[in-house]
């Protein structure tokens, strides 16, 4: 299951259920950016550099008291065995001793299956998982609690294959047993909704997939009190999930609608307040509208935070990274630097705080994010893999500079896109002994789905 964001992490928009996904592949320096894209497109290993050392002469005649080592004496030369071979021989030994209607058998099926998986062979894996669920079934009824771990395998075995359409029946099936097996509202169940939520976004099927999430929601409702901070962090899952779809009113609406509990709940002063109210800021902030409601919810969040009898370091530290963020988004006038520079200091206490440090401010955190024009993209099951990496630097404003082609494939299908897009977002600054500092050789790489005849028409227009 995904994690959920806490009042002290950054919130990154994995565009899933779209022809393309970003990633970001951070280096210290030029030439180390272009190293990590080159491994990320699967570039050889760079040759290892040259030493001055001088090589030993060599031995012109062999020496004479080497002893000869003794004849029993055991060969150090271990051969692996291929996984696969291995786990298909213990199928067919377990077979011969407990027969197909086993405990043991089925438990081979499924480490043979796992194997089979790691190794990529999808088709054999998928055939040797619903050996496994038989097996199970003969032993313990077609009901059987035991299925489930190897319905979700399999479920997991066909996403790998891009087979999404036999991913989603497979998670089902999973879900039917768990609901017979142990009621049916039980929550083991959301990890399931989850599974089948993240396949039919990849067959393009939006409204189902936020169907399994609704349902997920609805599961937790259920079980818990609706003032719980279990349904709370529910509600939260589900706004997150809908943020990442881009659907920011939506998220904002769930976030509100937690305020609302809280308030009812516990008071307008609890602190439980600060993630739903950091929810609602950051999500005006990346749908790209600098309406005062968001930086107002930010500014609420740090000062219920630092009005706390025990304050937190961490937290305060991330409402402070969040009100800079703002200020890099949507200021008028230069940055100076001062709620980032005040987050590093706060972490200084944290017990986390040089983690934290690491992951906020450096690398490429994007704090605007400029869409990537469509145009081209295809999300048809059948649609070719392809991507751009690019090189450029951050200063200390947030604004990219030295922006530069590392590698595209197909070439030309969306270089102008990305390179537009790293020039026009705008990234959190770096900082460095709590100071504000230009990060040099970032890279990120743009993956995204495309139709042949796509390529092929760009490349025309531009002739």
């Amino acid at each position: 299951m995904p994690t959920m964001r806490s009042a002290t992490t950054s919130k990154s928009r994995h565009r899933t259920g779209h022809a393309w996904v970003l990633t970001c592949l951070v280096a210290s320096n030029v030439a180390s950016a272009a190293a990590l894209a080159q491994t990320e497109v699967g570039a050889v290993d760079p040759v290892a550099p040259a030493t001055n050392a001088t090589a030993p002469e060599p031995i012109s005649t062999p020496p004479t008291d080497l002893v000869e080592p003794p004849a029993t004496a055991p060969d150090l030369v271990v051969e692996e065995r291929d996984p696969v071979a291995t786990n298909e021989q213990l199928v067919a030994t377990t077979l011969d001793q407990f027969g197909a209607k086993s405990l043991q058998t089925a438990e081979a099926y499924v480490d043979l299956a796992d194997a089979q998986r790691q190794a990529k062979l999808h088709e054999r894996a998928a055939e040797n998982y619903l050996a496994a669920v038989e097996a199970y079934r003969a032993v313990d009824g077609p009901f059987t609690p035991l299925a489930i771990a190897p319905l979700t395998r399999l479920g997991d075995n066909y996403h790998e294959a891009e087979d999404d359409a036999n991913a989603v029946a497979a998670y089902s099936e999973a879900r039917t047993v768990s609901r017979r097996a142990y009621g049916l509202h039980n929550e083991a169940q959301i990890e399931l909704l989850d599974r089948m939520s993240r396949s039919l976004l990849d067959l393009n099927q939006l409204t189902e997939a936020e169907e399994q999430q609704v349902e997920a929601l609805r599961l937790i409702q259920r079980s818990n009190p609706p003032d719980s901070d279990a349904v709370l962090e529910a509600i939260y899952r589900y706004a997150e999930w809908l943020g990442q779809r881009l659907q920011f009113q939506l998220e904002r609406d769930q976030y509100m609608r937690a305020l609302r509990i809280i308030r009812e709940t516990h008071g307008d002063r609890d602190v439980r307040q600060v993630k739903a109210l950091l929810g609602i800021g950051n999500t005006y902030r990346e749908e790209r509208n600098p309406a005062g409601t968001g930086i107002s919810a930010l500014q609420e969040a740090h000062a219920l935070l630092i009005a706390q009898p025990e304050p937190d370091p961490a937290a305060i530290a991330g409402a402070l990274r969040d009100i800079g963020d703002w200020a890099v988004a949507f200021g008028k006038t230069g940055y100076d630097g001062m709620e980032y520079q005040r987050a590093w200091q706060m972490l200084a206490s944290a017990p986390n705080g040089e983690q934290l440090r690491r992951q906020w401010f450096s690398g490429a955190n994007y704090v605007l994010y400029e869409p990537i024009s469509p145009r081209g993209l295809s999300t048809d099951p059948d649609a070719l893999s392809g991507h751009v990496t690019v090189r450029f630097d951050i200063d200390t404003g947030g604004n990219s500079g030295n922006v530069m082609l590392v590698e595209s494939n197909p070439v030309g299908l969306k270089d102008e896109a990305v390179l537009r897009h790293i020039r026009r977002s705008r990234f959190r600054p770096a900082v460095a002994n709590g100071e504000l500092v230009t990060a040099r050789g970032l890279a990120i790489q743009v993956k995204f789905r495309y139709l042949p005849e796509s390529a092929i028409a760009d490349e025309a227009d531009e002739d």
